[in-house]
């Protein structure tokens, strides 16, 4: 067999059923055999970028490691946006990058790659012929073990020479494991979570990958603990009384005031990043930070910690609270029933222009089924969808914002839809992120995926207009004339619709429950509800 041949047949091997992708000269041997060879669906990207945001969004959805390809030179420099993000978002997954043959020099595609992979943070698995079967279990194993993606960088010349019967092993790499917690290093952050009245325990990406849900919520309950998330853990300890929601730019307004009351933070599996923090403002100056995560150089990198623990969330988790004593901490009847009560709609802001963002974001949680999942671009409205429309877990919530990047979320959308098809998907998008990403609603018309695309039309780059406004600057740059987006959909195969009222929404009610493919929503929303987390940005000077 040949070196493509042989990676096609260990994909499936490895139950790959799916891969994103967009042929070129680089991979376009490699998609066939894995189509008509091993009946693997092949998803067919319209750009580089958007087969990395599907195998991303894939993967978030299913917690099944995403796979996807795409060639080389310009194939690798125009993924390495959605790449990054992924990288960032932790994200497991496998690339299949092409490259140019090793012994041909000046082709018009040929760049060094190796300094591209390092930018992006991608770690690149080597494979000759002798190793190509090994190497690709490894990638699947590190991608998993690692969660980040692993790259298989893949010379047209060597695609095509031949694998012995029996390859070579590759040695795979040892796996990190951290030590046992002892009692002295848990014993700092006992004393400090002894002396907290107030305390909060936050859960983030870590801690969800490792299933420690239960065993948080023992230890906060425990202790008379807050419960919150960060972003990407969305939902994730939702129904319980002393649920707090999102920490962070996305937190409610009582969460925001409980969370800055607290004495005592304990993030487990979280960052605790810009974003989380609000800057390093979402806690009082000076308030004890305890933090659990299995990565120590983790501690510390975004706000200062008074103890750090490595290890797995769960097992730190249970032996903390082994070692307090319970108390009921910040929980009473009423604080647990004035959380129940905070979900207050806010006051309808809609303009002559447009609707107000919040309430199409609430109309859209009323038409579309709980059990839906909810992918979001980047923009000025992301903060709206992502607090106004619930998701039942966080598999359930795919954020495409770990690089700061608008334009993934249609990308996103599909992989997710492919990886749940019985679930409707919802993709909130700007009107700049879904013009920059338009060939991919595409893609969702040729598979016919169920998904809802909602528009949050401002007919500019909102996030810049209002930066602008608050600057005392002109925006008219930021300002655009957008084509009747609903027009432009119906064009490419989907159902499209301009709605210009909450009135108009709840009329598509029918509609949205029986879907056959992607459905756009151009909803026209107002200028002038402006995010509170973009004045918080502004003010802290991070724009």
């Amino acid at each position: 067999m040949k070196v493509y041949e042989t990676i096609a047949a260990a994909l499936a091997s490895h139950g790959v059923r799916t891969v994103f992708g967009l042929m070129g000269d680089g991979n376009l041997k490699l998609l066939p055999e894995l189509a008509e060879a091993h009946g693997v669906r092949v998803i067919g990207a319209r750009h580089e970028a958007g087969a990395v945001a599907m195998a991303d969004g894939f993967s978030r959805s299913s917690g099944r490691v995403g796979v996807c390809t795409f060639t080389q030179g310009p194939g690798l420099t125009n993924a390495l946006t959605a790449l990054i993000t992924a990288q960032r978002g932790g994200t497991p997954m496998v690339v299949l990058a092409g490259d140019t043959p090793t012994g041909v020099r000046g082709l018009p595609q040929d760049i060094d790659q190796a300094p591209f992979w390092a930018a992006a943070g991608i770690a690149v698995q080597e494979l000759t012929p002798e190793t190509a079967e090994a190497a690709v279990a490894e990638a699947f194993r590190r991608a998993r073990v690692e969660r980040r993606p692993i790259a298989l960088n893949l010379p047209t010349d060597l695609q095509e020479q031949q694998c012995p019967p029996h390859g070579d092993a590759v040695a795979p790499l040892p796996v990190p494991v951290p030590a046992p917690t002892t009692q002295e290093d848990l014993d700092p952050a006992l004393d400090v979570i002894a002396a907290a009245r107030r305390p909060v325990v936050i859960g983030g990406r870590g801690a969800v990958a490792a299933d420690a849900r239960d065993d948080l919520v023992a230890f906060a309950d425990h202790i008379g603990a807050l419960l919150a998330t960060s972003l990407p853990a969305n939902s994730w300890f939702r129904g319980h009384p002393f649920d707090v929601g999102i920490a962070g730019g996305f937190a409610s307004e009582l969460g925001r005031r409980l969370l800055r009351e607290a004495d005592c933070v304990i993030a487990f599996g979280a960052s605790l990043n810009h974003f989380t923090t609000r800057g390093g403002g979402l806690f009082a100056p000076g308030t004890p930070v305890v933090q659990v995560d299995v990565d120590p150089s983790a501690f510390g990198r975004y706000v200062p910690v008074r103890a750090g623990l490595v290890g797995d969330a769960g097992d730190v988790a249970r032996a903390l609270r082994e070692r307090l004593a319970p108390r009921p901490g910040v929980r009473t009847d009423a604080l647990a029933a004035e959380i129940a009560e905070a979900v207050v709609p806010p006051a309808d802001e809609s303009g002559p222009d447009g609707m107000d963002p919040r309430l199409v974001s609430r109309a859209i949680a009323g038409l579309v089924a709980p059990d839906r999942t909810l992918v979001v671009d980047g923009g000025h409205f992301m903060g709206f969808p992502s607090m106004e429309i619930g998701v039942l877990d966080p598999s359930h919530y795919v954020f495409t914002l770990d690089f700061g990047s608008i334009g993934l979320g249609i990308g996103a959308a599909v992989g997710a839809a492919v990886a749940r098809p019985d679930r409707t998907t919802v993709v909130a998008v700007g009107d700049g992120g879904l013009l920059m990403s338009l060939g991919e609603l595409d893609t969702a018309v040729r598979y016919r995926l169920p998904v809802i695309v909602v528009v949050y039309n401002d007919r500019a780059l909102g996030a810049e207009m209002h930066f602008l406004r608050m600057s005392g600057i002109p925006d008219e740059l930021s300002r655009f004339e957008t084509p009747p987006l609903d027009a432009v959909a119906r064009s490419m195969g989907a159902r499209g619709h301009a709605v210009g009222s909450l009135e108009e929404l709840e009329a598509l009610r029918p509609q949205l429950a029986d879907l056959d493919g992607p459905v756009l929503l151009d909803c026209r929303i107002t200028d002038g509800v402006r995010a509170g987390w973009l004045e918080e940005a502004f003010q802290r000077g991070t724009h």
